[in-house]
C-alpha cells in the first residue's frame, strides 16, 4: 500500500500548516506573557518583548488583587462541582450502559438535551430558585449549578466508554458474587481512568474559567471566584493591564498543573473517544 504522505511536497505543506497553526495558537499566550512582564508605561507598545522586565508584577498582582481568597473560593467551587459531577455521572453512565431499564433510552436523550441549553437561557429561574432555597451568593449553590450543566457531557462521554467494556467481564464478576456497586467501583472505574481523566479536565476547565454564572449568582465580594474577582480591577478610565495579565497567568497555573498531572490519561481518553466515534 502506497503511503499517502510519501510525497515530499505534501509532507512539507502539512508541516508548514502545523507550524503555522502552532504559532497562531501560541501568539496570544506569548503576548500575555510579555504583557505581564512590562512596566505600566510600556503596556501600549506593539512589541511582544518588554522593554524592561518586571517580574515583580506577579507579586504585586497577587497582593493588590487579593488573589489568595479568590483562589480559595475557586478551588472550593470547582472541587465541589467536579467531584459531584464525576460521582453522579459515573453512576448514571453505568446504569445507562450496563443496567438498562424501561425508558432508559428516553431518559438518556432527555439528559442530553441539557447540552443544547445555554446557561444564559436559564439564568433567571436559576437565580429565583437559588434565592428561594437560600443558596444564592453561596459557593454550594454555584457548585450545584455547575454540576447540573456539567452532568450531560460527563454522562455522554462515560457512557460511550462503559458500553465498550465487554459484557462477559461484567457477567464474570457477577458469577463471582460481586454486586453492582462492587462491579462499578472495582471493575469498571479502574478500567475507565482515561475517560474519567478527560471528563475531569473538561469539568475543571468549565468551572474554573466560568465568569457569567459566577457574576450573576455571587453578590458578596468575599465569595467571588478568580474570573469575577480579577474583572473588578478593569476600570472605566484606567486599568493596570500588566497586573491583569499577571493575574490571568497566575489563575491559569492550576489548569497547567492539572494537565501535567493527568495529561497522558486525558490524551488517551480523547484518542479512545475519537476511535469509538
Amino acid at each position: 500500500m502506497i503511503d499517502r504522505y510519501s510525497n515530499p511536497l505534501l509532507r512539507l505543506a502539512i508541516s508548514a500548516f502545523l507550524v503555522l497553526s502552532a504559532l497562531l495558537t501560541l501568539a496570544p499566550v506569548l503576548w500575555i506573557v510579555g504583557l505581564s512582564l512590562k512596566s505600566g508605561a510600556d503596556v501600549y507598545s506593539s512589541s511582544f518583548v518588554p522593554a524592561s522586565f518586571n517580574p515583580d508584577n506577579y507579586l504585586t498582582a497577587w497582593q493588590e488583587f487579593g488573589l489568595g481568597p479568590l483562589f480559595f473560593n475557586s478551588v472550593i467551587v470547582t472541587g465541589l462541582s467536579v467531584g459531584l459531577s464525576l460521582f453522579f455521572a459515573i453512576l448514571a453512565a453505568y446504569g445507562f450502559a450496563k443496567v438498562p431499564f424501561r425508558g432508559s433510552e428516553a431518559l438518556f436523550v432527555a439528559i442530553l438535551l441539557g447540552i443544547m441549553i445555554p446557561p444564559a437561557a436559564l439564568i433567571i429561574p436559576l437565580f429565583a430558585q437559588l434565592n428561594a432555597v437560600g443558596l444564592y451568593d453561596t459557593h454550594v449553590g454555584l457548585a450545584l449549578v455547575y454540576t447540573a450543566f456539567g452532568l450531560p457531557v460527563a454522562i455522554l462521554i462515560l457512557r460511550s466508554f462503559f458500553v465498550s467494556i465487554p459484557r462477559e467481564l461484567i457477567e464474570a464478576a457477577r458469577l463471582d458474587g460481586a454486586g453492582e456497586r462492587r462491579i462499578l467501583w472495582q471493575v469498571v472505574v479502574p478500567l475507565s481512568r482515561a475517560p474519567i481523566a478527560t471528563v475531569t479536565v473538561l469539568l475543571f476547565l468549565a468551572a474554573w474559567n466560568d465568569f457569567f454564572l459566577a457574576l450573576v449568582l455571587l453578590r458578596d465580594a468575599a465569595t467571588y471566584t478568580l474570573p469575577v474577582g480579577i474583572a473588578q480591577f478593569i476600570g472605566q478610565y484606567s486599568t493596570p493591564y500588566e497586573l491583569v495579565a499577571a493575574a490571568v497567568l497566575i489563575a491559569a497555573a492550576p489548569i497547567v498543573v492539572l494537565y501535567l498531572a493527568i495529561g497522558t490519561q486525558f490524551e488517551r481518553g480523547v484518542a479512545e473517544g475519537a476511535v469509538k466515534a
